[in-house]
């Protein structure tokens, strides 16, 4: 329930009138149809797919059929937290990543495991931050089980679910986060480290998230190497594709070189007050004239909510939205 604080925060900083609305809460319609705030800043939920579809649904309301103006876009926050329709954007759009197979019937499932030769295999959950989602399957044995667990043995309605997640001292699965009737997987990269490149408006910033063990995301090792225009610009073309708004882009560097994209955040974590040091300076980078130019100072305050703030009133003020 205190998802919204970073913009609470931000807006009285900025001397900027605001009111709360839960939309998860039974009186969210009537709120927004009294409302009288010129747009609607959403900070939707991530830890249940159930609360991320509801969000959703009411969110879409307020977009297209109330023709509230929101931040970040619908279509940003819609690929948020569902790696289901990330996948899909980013290959109807040709952006290179992970190649990543939905299976919606265990015997699309067991006719891919017959002629696979490749493990392991990541198995994701649909919303799932850092890495509590993720499986690696290192055998067809290990995939058969998880397959029985989330399409049931022999019948779906007996299907119990799967998830990798747990909870507690004594680590008992997390039964909320348990996944059914759809399996996601993705061939396995090996890496040496993934970038963050993040676009607010006309403000970018990339770091290094290293590895730890296997993964990077959630590792909470960071490498303040500074991003490639290469990267940048791939950002850059992600987001004028989707006209998205707020977006961090993790982006794998392979062993062999190449950039994949891996995932597409429009809230993201954002503990440091930068999210980008060049030469120990605090900063960011702006798409000046063709070119990327380094503006030094702290940029990410909030956890960048202010800065997604500022974007947001600079867009209503000009009619941008």
């Amino acid at each position: 329930r205190d998802l919204h604080r970073y913009y609470v925060r931000s807006c009285e900083e900025l001397g900027i009138d605001y009111q709360v609305i839960d939309i998860i809460a039974p009186t969210w319609m009537e709120e927004v149809l009294s409302s009288d705030c010129d747009g609607f800043l959403c900070r939707p939920p991530s830890k249940f797919q159930e609360r991320k579809t509801l969000f959703d649904e009411r969110l879409y309301i307020v977009s297209n059929w109330l023709n509230k103006h929101i931040y970040p876009s619908y279509k940003e926050l819609f690929i948020y937290e569902n790696k289901r329709m990330m996948s899909y954007w980013l290959k109807l759009n040709n952006f290179p990543h992970a190649k990543t197979l939905i299976f919606y019937r265990k015997e699309d499932f067991d006719d891919f495991l017959s002629t696979n030769k490749k493990y392991p295999l990541v198995f994701k959950t649909n919303v799932g931050s850092t890495s509590k989602g993720v499986t690696f399957i290192r055998s067809k044995a290990k995939a058969k089980l998880i397959a029985h667990s989330i399409f049931g043995l022999f019948n779906t309605k007996l299907s119990l679910g799967y998830t990798p997640e747990t909870t507690g001292a004594l680590k008992f699965p997390a039964f909320g986060t348990l996944q059914k009737h759809y399996l996601l997987i993705q061939e396995f990269e090996k890496i040496k480290w993934e970038w963050r490149i993040i676009k607010i408006g006309d403000s970018y910033f990339g770091h290094k998230k290293l590895l730890d063990g296997e993964f990077a995301s959630g590792s909470g090792k960071v490498g303040w190497d500074p991003p490639s225009k290469e990267l940048l610009l791939m950002v850059k073309k992600i987001c004028d594709t989707g006209g998205f708004l707020s977006m961090a882009a993790d982006i794998f560097e392979t062993e062999d070189g190449r950039f994949l994209v891996n995932e597409l955040q429009s809230i993201f974590g954002s503990y440091d007050d930068s999210q980008m040091y060049i030469d120990g300076k605090p900063g960011r980078y702006r798409y000046i004239d063709g070119d990327f130019v380094f503006e030094e100072g702290m940029f990410n305050r909030h956890g960048s909510y202010l800065l997604r703030v500022k974007h947001f009133v600079e867009l209503l003020d000009k009619g941008e939205i």
